[in-house]
């Protein structure tokens, strides 16, 4: 694919290691507190990025490996890991769809502001559930836009990072988690007032290509513009954007 994530996020993995949303304290408390870690967990965090949710879960666990496809991103990942004295963290290049453990390996699965890239999104959730040991859970989040926005929103994800595939809405994703064997315990979604200069910033969107996207937001109508309520700050857009947070649980048998 010549707009895989790796060409896409390798040139630019050094940003995701201090943006805003995915080092946020609060972001990553949420995470948290919907993954409910224990201090005996041998946890999985799938396409981990730089990093940041792994080492939020690193003081909570006995121990957390952080997968990624892009070797740049782990890279950042092994930087911040050293410089914070973190010694339960380990970093492997990994597909989330082809997960290089045996099946029941880990007590806690996570994944955070990455299954809308995976071509594969079935075979995500299979990969998911059959390295979790049975009944242990895993927490999945993700952005999950409202059906007008999300329709309106997929044109900017794309022009913006051609990686995007699909963002599916809460109901979409509770289906296809429960049809591949989980119990969904919590699914809910949580509106965020979005900084859209932040987010091109993340990708190094080029000022034109910002200028366009901007307008395709700004021109929504009916109930994707009702949704977005888009407005301008000191100069700045403004808007909504939203993240599915689900718990999911392997069942015994």
């Amino acid at each position: 694919m010549p707009d895989d994530v790796r060409s896409r996020f390798a040139p630019v993995a050094a940003n995701y290691a201090r943006a805003k949303f995915h080092t946020s304290s609060e972001r990553l408390r949420e995470v948290l507190d919907l993954a409910q870690p224990h201090p005996a967990d041998l946890v999985l965090d799938v396409a981990t990025g730089t990093g940041n949710t792994a080492l939020a879960l690193a003081p909570f666990v006995h121990r957390v490996v952080g997968v990624d496809l892009t070797r740049e991103m782990l890279d950042q990942a092994r930087r911040l890991t050293a410089e914070r004295s973190i010694s339960n963290a380990e970093w492997i290049l990994g597909d989330a769809c082809r997960l290089p453990f045996a099946d029941a390996s880990f007590d806690l699965y996570t994944v955070r502001a990455a299954p809308h890239h995976f071509h594969d999104f079935d075979a995500f959730l299979v990969e998911a559930l059959r390295v979790l040991k049975p009944g242990h859970d895993a927490a999945f989040v993700d952005c999950a836009a409202p059906a007008a926005a999300r329709d309106l929103l997929h044109e900017v994800e794309v022009r913006r990072d051609p990686s995007h595939v699909r963002s599916l809405t809460v109901a979409e994703w509770t289906e296809r988690v429960e049809a591949a064997g989980f119990e969904v315990e919590v699914a809910h979604a949580r509106e965020l007032d979005w900084d859209f200069e932040d987010w091109m910033g993340n990708m190094e969107v080029a000022p034109a290509l910002r200028a366009e996207l901007a307008q395709v937001i700004e021109s929504a109508q009916g109930e994707a513009r009702r949704e977005l309520h888009p407005e301008r700050r000191d100069g700045k857009l403004w808007h909504a954007y939203w993240h599915c947070l689900i718990r999911a649980r392997k069942p015994l048998n």
